[in-house]
């Protein structure tokens, strides 16, 4: 029911921050906010290692789709949930691959369910690329060393939650009745980069402000949730129904063991 109304509500809304401005150029890697710290409940619980096998592996430094002897991790959750982690055989050993595919398991726990409940797998290559995610195969693609320069600049778990967005929301939302009056009533842009590429990364950047708000408020400085709130109330209203409908973590099925 809450769902229709807001959906009502949304019909009739008129623009409300028009001349507002972005308030970084990016969500996650242009300010020093900490939207979901190292000590946030997770619910991760083990990676298993599943063996080598030929796996689909895009790259965007080439057109090579397949790999032979991909390290196929298993990461498994207390809700229930598990998601693949398959790593380059590049990497030489299993031991290899572990150090790049943990981390991310780990930052995968802290997400919500109706996330990580969709989301199917994540790619992990050797190299410094930045991340992408793809909405149809409900994957996103990593690399090593970047990986490494996100923990380091306490921006992993962000990063995890943007594309983790791509991959399991867009190609429910981005063209969502909804979503899209929320938009257009709201009128602005919270970072430069959703305002660019509205129709694709708007859904993501706006997504983790809402998300910090919404389950840790005050979190974000006083100033910057004042613009929030000025810039995307409506966004905040779609968020709130999406995640918080159903608790954070629920149970959808036994927890796995490893």
């Amino acid at each position: 029911m809450r769902s229709v109304l807001l959906g009502i509500l949304m019909m009739t809304l008129q623009p409300l921050a028009a001349n507002a401005d972005p308030i970084f150029p990016n969500s996650v890697v242009s300010n020093d906010l900490e939207f979901i710290r190292t000590d946030d409940q997770s619910v991760f619980s083990c990676v298993a290692f599943q063996g080598t096998e030929r796996a689909e592996m895009p790259d965007k430094r080439n057109d090579a789709l397949f790999d032979r002897g991909t390290f196929i991790f298993q990461a498994n959750y207390q809700d229930g949930t598990s998601v693949g982690l398959w790593a380059h055989p590049d990497f030489g050993s299993q031991s290899m691959a572990l150090r790049s595919v943990e981390p991310v398991a780990q930052a995968i726990g802290k997400l919500p369910t109706i996330m990580r409940s969709k989301l199917d797998h994540v790619v992990i290559h050797k190299g410094d690329e930045v991340a992408f995610g793809e909405a149809d195969g409900h994957f996103f693609v990593l690399y090593s060393d970047n990986i490494r320069t996100r923990i380091r600049n306490h921006d992993l778990e962000e990063t995890v939650f943007h594309e983790s967005v791509h991959a399991t929301l867009d190609a429910k939302y981005l063209r969502n009745r909804v979503w899209r009056k929320a938009q257009q009533a709201d009128g602005a842009f919270v970072t430069e980069y959703a305002a660019r590429l509205p129709e694709k990364e708007d859904l993501a950047e706006s997504a983790l402000f809402a998300w910090t708000m919404l389950v840790h408020p005050r979190r974000l400085p006083q100033r910057v949730e004042a613009q929030v709130r000025k810039i995307m109330p409506n966004r905040l209203a779609f968020f709130e129904d999406l995640f918080l409908k159903k608790p954070i973590f629920h149970r959808v099925g036994a927890e796995r063991g490893c």
